[in-house]
């Protein structure tokens, strides 16, 4: 326990290494049912070593990748089944893929999803986790991924990363964390969103408004639309933190 809280309070992220053509496989990828995009998901796929689905995202996998389908198998399918269509249910049954029932109503499909990702990962090579289908369509569902972000924290020291339509978020845990912004593929933005809870102190390097010992706060300050003046970033805070910051898709295609 004293050995993972000295790695929360100093962390090193590079959050897009995962998006290079030479990412290393050292991923596992969550799919959760929202409209994917085909370039994003071969690449996260690509540098996964596990891959679970929530059951109406397996549509959405098919509808995604189409005539390829017979390569993007996932390890897992979880849910309360009640989203998937018969027809892919049972194409993934001929496949032998394993399905979880999750039928709890007080978690998300994907909080559930990620649990069972976390507890079947722990003895491979997974150092973060990457969750697609994350942004646009509803709002309340996107904010239920945003909480997520906090329960994954209770769950795993390792990062959890939601990455869709050219933005990608994390959740910061207490202490100070560096952040590697120096693949290529960053956009000019970025951003620190005090969700959950307000942080009393934040300081920050690397960015083109730094905070200096600064709260953050919703009704008061909140980093949103700051730039880098840095390929190195740290922010320390005192509370968990939301990073967020855009990456560049054409690259992708």
């Amino acid at each position: 326990m004293e050995a993972e809280a000295v790695r929360r309070k100093m962390q090193v992220l590079r959050p897009l290494a995962c998006l290079q053509s030479d990412a290393e496989k050292n991923a596992a990828l969550v799919v959760l049912n929202q409209p994917l995009e085909k370039n994003l998901l071969k690449q996260l796929w690509g540098c996964s070593v596990f891959r679970a689905v929530t059951d109406g995202g397996i549509d959405r996998l098919m509808s995604c990748v189409e005539a390829e389908k017979d390569l993007y198998i996932p390890d897992v399918i979880t849910g309360d089944f009640d989203s998937a269509s018969k027809s892919a249910l049972e194409y993934y049954a001929q496949k032998s893929v394993p399905k979880i029932h999750t039928p709890d109503q007080d978690e998300t499909d994907f909080t559930k999803c990620l649990r069972i990702a976390i507890e079947k990962t722990r003895s491979l090579p997974v150092k973060e986790y990457l969750v697609v289908g994350t942004f646009g369509g509803r709002l309340d569902q996107q904010f239920a991924n945003f909480h997520t972000l906090f329960t994954a924290a209770t769950l795993t020291d390792r990062p959890v990363y939601l990455i869709s339509q050219g933005s990608l978020a994390c959740l910061l845990p207490p202490g100070k964390t560096t952040i590697h912004a120096d693949t290529g593929l960053e956009e000019s933005w970025c951003g620190l969103i005090p969700i959950g809870c307000r942080c009393d102190h934040v300081t920050t390097s690397g960015l083109k408004w730094n905070l200096d010992d600064q709260p953050l706060g919703f009704g008061e300050l909140i980093s949103t639309s700051n730039a880098y003046s840095s390929q190195v970033v740290t922010v320390e805070t005192d509370r968990p933190l939301i990073w967020t910051m855009g990456y560049n898709s054409v690259e992708l295609s």
